[in-house]
């Protein structure tokens, strides 16, 4: 079944998601005037609790509270999303339905970081099916930029927010001004984050952990008439001086220019509904240096950059009250190049290609059909072709990778997916969801033509391989969900083959280009891979002033040869009581997390210790001069345990005792 994380964030208006005619089973908040809708009501207001617990979070933070999400995580800045353990590569990141590529071949740079929580209204996840967002294995994360909002004509509205953090000695600042008119609405919004070295559980600093950021957008709405809306968007984001301990290497900048146009008709009304037509262009540049770390046997310089044009058009066809078809066509081109200069004393620099520039063309279309077959049963047939060109742009590129004796024509892929997906409601408590799917994804630019790119997870040179076969996956997947009494539940199990799995197998016969490494690996097709795991959830709400969430998630996979995947994280389980106190709110936290002992080895791969840390939140919201104001704080990992998470790389402990205040001031 197609899992739908829907989350909105403080302060930002009404967002709406259809998942077929499932729509009683996800709640709308309207958190501008504190409202909420839906079947869950004051329950979906407390996940909002839950998944933004700390007002200063990170976009990071928030999606790895998310039970379908994990996060390999390199430093405190520039974590990776994964959907379920399935890669980056294998699974799709986008923001407000664009597509964008970071610019580092070491992954520094997830588009995920490019977004605030103050330019975010909601957080979409598709495990299952659908294929709206591309074809791809793992699914996919849709972060939506939140929008101007209409309220009276000429009004002016806003909020200003500062706070401190003690691990990192980190201050977050942030603003946003909303102008609503009757036919025109903008929204404003800054932020800005410094943070230095953190302290780990027991006081140890943790060097080159320290980073800067600048977040800064503004978004439009344009009323044509009552059925139509213009839209714009541009958001930027600057970051610099941002420290990797788990990697040879920082980041001297870092940043993204994200600009978009969009028509949209959601009148509701007529055969065809909720029409979108988009354009959309952005930006990367990355540039990678080790200028500020010591001993460093030769420095070297790795800029890199990624530019991406698109555009979409999607619609719904409402053939009768119980039929319906969703419609998406989409196309985008994304460039990107990355080099390294090496600077060896007494010689001249020394220059190659880590990404020869290279230029991916993709056009789909994808279809959802959905049938109420009665007042208890949906039916879904979701199915998506893609074709794929990948070109080297440049003789240069051509004649370096040349000399890894493989092809260096374009890449041409067609790629097809489809799955289908059955809903039953017992009665007004329990659902069962199932689904199977048949998937493929495109080799990344990577995986298909990286250069020597160093892996510092398993300390081995990385190159591509342009014969590479896309993966395929089989997929089925069942959840059921339900309420009884003061509990709300749901539980998902999942498990997947994915044929012609793509991983590095080392090459005895190469030599390495990084001083030090291992060893050269190629990225080549194993015969398969196996995937399982489930999750759960629970709630219970004995009354309107007392909720205790419970999340708990499991990951197993192994490859043809019965070898463990590497960076499969152990089972994890938090737990979240929230009192409400009049106009305060107390809340406890408890993490848990099981040893992982079962390692890949030929990935270097280490075991993590199981681990408990607790966390004490603490909220008060008053009115002061006829607006409103609230003041968060709260001691996180309380006992000041020193622990790491298993997708965290090079055996660096995170964050120990922080202790955290926020005010924030709405008018």
């Amino acid at each position: 079944m197609a899992a739908l994380v829907h989350l909105l964030v403080p302060g930002h208006a009404q967002a709406k998601h259809i998942t077929g005619k499932t729509t009683d089973s996800i709640p709308v908040v309207q958190l501008e005037e504190v409202k909420v809708y839906g079947l869950a009501k004051n329950t979906n207001q407390q996940l909002l609790h839950y998944y933004t617990a700390n007002q200063a979070a990170t976009t990071e933070d928030i999606l790895a509270r998310l039970p379908e999400l994990n996060m390999i995580r390199r430093s405190s800045y520039g974590m990776e999303p994964v959907i379920r353990t399935y890669s980056s590569g294998q699974s799709g990141l986008l923001i407000d339905g664009m597509r964008i590529h970071g610019a580092c071949t070491d992954k520094m740079d997830p588009a995920s970081i490019y977004v605030e929580p103050q330019n975010l209204q909601s957080v979409q996840i598709q495990t299952g099916h659908g294929f709206q967002s591309g074809s791809v294995i793992g699914g996919s994360v849709d972060l939506k930029l939140a929008e101007a909002v209409f309220n009276d004509s000429g009004k002016w509205s806003g909020s200003v927010s500062s706070g401190y953090q003690s691990a990192a000695n980190a201050w977050y600042e942030t603003g946003k001004l909303n102008y609503s008119g009757n036919r025109l609405a903008v929204m404003t919004n800054i932020s800005w984050r410094k943070a230095g070295n953190y302290r780990s559980g027991g006081g140890a600093v943790i060097p080159y952990s320290q980073y800067g950021k600048l977040n800064y957008g503004v978004t439009a709405l344009y009323k044509l008439n009552p059925n139509w809306t213009a839209k714009a968007d541009l958001l930027l984001d600057d970051g610099w001086n941002i420290g990797y301990p788990a990697l040879p290497m920082d980041v001297g900048y870092a940043g993204a220019r994200i600009a978009a146009l969009s028509l949209r008709n959601e009148s509701g009304r007529g055969r065809w509904q909720q029409t979108e037509l988009k354009i959309y262009a952005n930006a990367i540049r990355h540039f990678m240096d080790d200028a500020h770390r010591l001993n460093v046997p030769m420095h070297m310089d790795m800029p890199g950059e990624s530019r991406t044009y698109g555009g979409y058009a999607s619609s719904r066809l409402v053939i009768n009250s119980n039929t319906q078809l969703d419609l998406k066509a989409d196309l985008s081109s994304t460039f990107l190049k990355a080099s390294m200069t090496m600077y060896q004393q007494g010689q001249s620099p020394m220059y190659m290609l880590t990404w020869p520039d290279n230029n991916t063309l993709q056009t789909g279309l994808g279809a959802v059909f959905s049938k109420r077959i009665n007042s208890a049963s949906v039916l879904m047939l979701s199915a998506r072709a893609d074709l794929f060109s990948k070109v080297l742009t440049t003789q240069t590129a051509k004649d370096q990778l040349s000399v890894l004796n493989k092809p260096v024509n374009n890449v041409n892929r067609f790629l097809k997916n489809i799955s289908l997906e059955y809903s039953y409601r017992f009665n007004d408590r329990v659902k069962l969801k199932t689904v199977l799917s048949y998937s493929e994804r495109m080799p990344t630019s990577s995986e298909l033509y990286g250069f020597y790119l160093f892996n510092a997870f398993d300390g081995y040179d990385y190159i591509g391989n342009t014969l590479l076969i896309p993966e395929n996956a089989w997929k089925a997947e069942a959840n059921i969900s339900g309420k009884s009494g003061i509990f709300q539940y749901g539980l998902t199990g999942y498990v997947s083959r994915i044929n012609n799995y793509i991983m590095g197998i080392y090459q005895p016969g190469l030599s390495t280009m990084t001083i030090g490494a291992n060893g050269v690996k190629q990225h080549s097709n194993l015969p398969y891979a196996m995937i399982a795991g489930a999750e759960a959830s629970l709630i219970v709400q004995p009354d309107h002033a007392l909720w205790l969430i419970n999340t708990t998630r499991y990951s197993y996979g192994e490859d043809h040869a019965h070898n463990a995947l590497p960076m499969i994280p152990p089972v994890k389980n938090t737990s979240s009581l929230r009192k409400m106190i009049g106009p305060c709110a107390v809340q406890a936290e408890l993490e848990l997390a099981t040893a992982q002992n079962r390692v890949n080895s030929k990935a270097m791969e280490r075991t993590t210790a199981a681990y408990a840390i607790a966390h004490l939140r603490l909220m008060y919201s008053g009115a002061l001069a006829g607006n409103s104001f609230r003041i968060d704080g709260g001691v996180e990992n309380l006992f000041d345990q020193a622990y790491r998470e298993h997708l965290d790389w090079g055996g660096i402990h995170r964050p120990g005792r922080n202790i955290y205040l926020q005010f924030t001031f709405q008018f």
